[in-house]
């Protein structure tokens, strides 16, 4: 069995990301940084790789995309 693309999990909010699946979706290292930072981040007792809520992740991409109706902070 084959885990899910990082699109197809970004389909269900109540999952999970990685640090691999930010970066299969197309943001650079330092932006997974930054993300991982930001979020709160959960770690399972006996694994090793830390992890993002999908909704989480998807609030915070929201918040911080700016279009006509928002100026960027500088």
């Amino acid at each position: 069995m084959r885990r899910p693309t990082a699109e197809t999990l970004l389909g269900n909010p109540d999952g999970f990301l990685t640090r691999t699946d930010l970066t299969d979706l197309g943001l650079p290292r330092g932006a997974v940084d930054a993300i991982f930072r930001a979020l709160p981040v959960v770690a399972f007792p006996g694994t090793r790789r830390p992890l993002v809520r999908v909704e989480d992740f998807l609030a915070f991409t929201a918040e911080h995309t700016y279009r006509d109706d928002r100026v960027r902070p500088t």
